[in-house]
């Protein structure tokens, strides 16, 4: 049966997978477990330091697992690609926790973000936030997106994805037009004056400043000035008030994303201004894109929800430009996705964890976006 300390580590993780990191207890670990809590307390002081213990091994076998060999720098990278995917359809549940503890605990985003930089670097590449965004952002999005939510690539999406990177989006020569940071971004509009809204409002507050978990209904109702029984005239339950908040918040997004890009006739323009656009909704809505990536692990298909609208929301733009000749021609399904990595994981550090100027940021990427790694090592 193994040690205790490695049934431990063991059932903590099954449960992990199966209810979240957050929504175990080690009450539950322990039980799983079949060990007293003494037996857990010498092997470990407490739930963070063995969440410690189990996501390092994650990170020390990723670390093993993505190999840097080939002659060129192009067959370096693909076969780095490679093994990175190969490691999440094989690893998909160790994958999808370690990806939940990216968003619980800093450590471990950052040391993930360590080793494939460092992956980079032994290619040759240099070792630019922005490169990082712009190679492991359409790689890793594309995994989460197949491999965590189920959802549909093209059959060569693979091969898709290497083509992308290598060489960007651009057919020619195309050099961005910075007028497109001079777009203004305006704040959710919310109807104040109803007794929804105000709950809506209050939630959206305390759950960007304390989390889903620790906000009760109670505090929402008493921050809204409303009475406990008045919310459950809008509401039946606490997940139902998260559901119409991402709801309301993708739909905000995706309108300011279509205002700031609708007099840019050059979709090569349109996608860096989108980032922006992205970018600056959530700086003005500071603590809502927390929302957005909580839910995520509460309860997974309003996540899935939420970037398929945006998905879809790529596609006709996408069709249209590779139509008239503006962007080379990948199928769009896993072009908006790869796209979509991007931004994501921009918006991760940018948002979270980074100080930097975006305009800078967004001006370097886009020159990876339209040449690819080939506008690099050619």
């Amino acid at each position: 049966m193994g040690s205790s300390r490695e049934r431990i580590k063991e059932a903590a993780f099954n449960l992990f997978a199966t209810n979240g990191i957050e929504d175990v207890s080690i009450a539950q670990i322990v039980r799983e477990a079949k060990v007293s809590n003494s037996t857990f307390y010498k092997n470990f002081k407490g739930k963070n330091v063995l969440v410690k213990h189990i996501f390092e091994n994650g990170i020390e076998k990723l670390d093993l697992e993505l190999k840097v060999k080939g002659f060129t720098t192009e067959s370096k990278l693909t076969r780095l690609i490679e093994d990175y995917i190969y490691f999440v359809e094989e690893n998909t549940k160790i994958c999808k926790v370690l990806h939940e503890a990216e968003f619980t605990f800093s450590f471990i985003p950052k040391k993930i973000k360590g080793i494939l930089i460092k992956k980079l670097g032994e290619i040759g590449l240099d070792n630019s936030d922005e490169l990082f965004w712009y190679i492991w952002g359409s790689v890793r999005f594309m995994t989460m997106w197949k491999y965590f939510w189920n959802m549909d690539l093209s059959k060569d999406a693979g091969i898709s994805l290497l083509n992308f990177i290598w060489n960007g989006l651009d057919p020619n020569n195309h050099v961005l037009d910075e007028k497109i940071f001079k777009i203004k971004i305006s704040p959710m509009k919310v109807e104040e004056d109803t007794t929804k809204a105000k709950i809506l409002s209050s939630a959206e507050k305390l759950f960007s400043e304390n989390g889903f978990r620790k906000t009760q209904i109670y505090d929402i109702t008493r921050a809204a000035g409303v009475g406990l029984g008045t919310f459950y005239l809008y509401f039946e339950t606490k997940l139902d008030i998260l559901k119409e908040l991402v709801f309301r918040i993708n739909k905000a997004l995706r309108h300011t994303i279509k205002e700031a890009i609708s007099n840019i006739k050059d979709r090569r323009d349109a996608e860096i201004a989108g980032y922006y656009a992205f970018l600056r909704f959530f700086k003005v809505h500071s603590g809502i894109y927390r929302i957005v990536r909580e839910a995520e692990f509460i309860l997974p298909e309003i996540a899935i929800d939420y970037y398929k609208r945006i998905h879809e929301s790529y596609l006709p733009p996408l069709k249209s430009s590779i139509k008239n000749g503006q962007i080379l021609e990948y199928p769009v399904e896993d072009l908006a996705v790869f796209l979509m990595g991007i931004g994501h994981f921009m918006g991760e550090d940018l948002l979270f964890h980074t100080k930097a100027d975006e305009r800078k940021s967004l001006k370097k990427i886009s020159k990876f976006i339209y040449k690819g790694i080939k506008g690099l090592v050619v």
